[in-house]
């Protein structure tokens, strides 16, 4: 069945402002201090990433050292790839792996003369063949599939000036372009070889390169106009399908399939910046990652929903649960610009990634790396008791079991509810429950959410 998808609603936790952390923030500088790293990307499978210097636009590629996670050569020169790439203040984006069963790729964007072109380096051994499509001029900001299950690597990218298309090539055939019209803002699903992207009414979709027909909605809120869509399988949910979406630039909602690969997603969980400061409250840059069985996603949260706009940010991570979600700040509490979280996975620790920039339009800007602790990972905190507010009774409700009316005690000015039946279905949603006649409400049990700045709740009520 092709077309639009009944979004199916599921009992959602909608988190707030929960901020309290008992784990000890450890912020490091992994790089030299006067590097000019732009753009990071981390190859999990070799630990090792890419990254585009700032002055003379040249691609590299730099190990990390598996004891300190820090760099192998403090400035990040290791490897040099290829030179003349597009400038990042042009193009936003420098080099992304690829991977397929056979090779390792960076992809990434060259310029030769004024016009600009998706490039390829294919990696063999110790060596990088580099190949430029130059029959596909004005194109920009290609990313690679990275499934090394994939027989052949994949490659999306746009036309410049930017385009609602989005173009892709499959790299046993870069003569062939082929387009997906009126979808943008795409990103690889890796392990099935799927791109999700927003359609033209600001809705998330699902696009198969392989068999290609219509994108296949995902949503169906009209009132929110979605961007930067990630899907990816969650084992902590017998590897369910997932995706989130940032909804507006202040939130982001997190969706479930609510059966195996039927393209039928349910809103699992939804929340806003955890930052207390209203300096650091809209989105940037969320990216998921799986680590030991559980899905978290990294973010940045700053006054600008673009990542490059060098505004002073935050850096934080969220494990992902509808229940208890768990949210820590990695990043030091100094104001600072910092941008492009990204995550790597170790044997023994989750680990975050991000650059620090110092003087970003001065004649010598700093690009600097820093690595933060998560403490999430073997022997590690778990995060249990991070949030006590959330699992504690801060609130109680009267009467349980009710008639008509639910009375929430020890409200302060700003909670929000949302009741819901036992399958989930939401019945009531809003502000001043206690206003609200339930008479006619059948008898059962039902959940009631309490979600305020500082406190967020789920209780059983029984409907007489």
């Amino acid at each position: 069945m092709k077309g639009k998808y009944l979004l199916v609603v599921l009992f959602v936790c909608v988190v707030g402002r929960v901020v309290s952390q008992s784990f000890v923030i450890h912020d490091t500088l992994v790089s030299s201090p006067d590097a000019q790293i732009g753009d990071i990307e981390i190859d999990p499978y070799h630990k090792r990433i890419c990254w585009q210097s700032i002055t003379d636009d040249k691609l590299w590629v730099c190990n990390l050292d598996t004891v300190t996670w820090g760099l192998t050569v403090p400035d990040g020169k290791e490897s040099l790839i290829d030179s003349l790439l597009v400038p990042l203040k042009n193009s936003h984006n420098g080099g992304e792996w690829g991977f397929d069963q056979s090779h390792t790729f960076l992809v990434y964007n060259k310029e030769i003369n004024r016009k600009r072109f998706v490039a390829v380096a294919n990696e063999t051994g110790q060596t990088w063949t580099l190949l430029t499509l130059t029959d596909s001029p004005h194109r920009m900001n290609p990313h690679a599939s990275r499934n090394p299950s994939d027989s052949v690597a994949a490659i999306f990218y746009i036309r410049s000036p930017f385009s609602v298309n989005t173009k892709f090539k499959f790299l046993d055939h870069p003569d062939v372009e082929h387009s997906v019209t009126c979808f943008k803002d795409t990103h690889w699903f890796d392990e099935d070889q799927l791109l999700t992207g927003i359609l033209i009414n600001h809705q998330v979709g699902i696009f198969d390169p392989v068999h290609p027909a219509t994108p296949v909605q995902l949503t169906n809120d009209t009132a929110v106009h979605f961007s930067q869509p990630y899907m990816w399988r969650a084992p902590e949910h017998g590897n369910a399908r997932m995706f989130f979406a940032r909804a507006g630039y202040d939130t982001i909602n997190v969706y479930k399939e609510t059966v195996p690969n039927s393209n039928n997603f349910g809103l699992y969980l939804t929340f806003k910046s955890p930052s207390p400061d209203a300096n650091y409250q809209t989105f940037a840059s969320p990216e998921p990652v799986v680590y030991q069985g559980q899905s978290y996603i990294s973010f940045m949260v700053s006054s600008s929903p673009a990542e490059t706009s060098y505004q002073p940010a935050q850096i934080w991570v969220v494990k992902v649960d509808s229940l208890q979600p768990v949210f820590r700040m990695v990043s030091d509490t100094a104001i600072g610009i910092r941008t492009d979280p990204e995550t790597l996975g170790t044997n023994e620790k989750l680990l975050v990634f991000y650059t620090e920039v110092i003087g970003p339009y001065s004649n010598e800007p700093v690009f600097r790396l820093h690595q933060c602790e998560t403490g999430f990972g073997q022997g590690m905190i778990t995060g249990v008791d991070e949030q006590p507010d959330l699992v504690k009774n801060h609130f109680q409700v009267y009467p349980n079991p009710f008639t008509s009316h639910i009375n929430p005690k020890n409200l302060g000015s700003d909670e929000q509810f949302m009741l819901a039946d036992l399958t989930g279905k939401t019945i009531w949603a809003g502000s001043h429950i206690e206003n609200t006649d339930f008479s006619e409400l059948s008898a059962g049990v039902y959940f009631l959410k309490i979600i305020s700045r500082k406190y967020s709740e789920t209780m059983q009520l029984i409907k007489l």
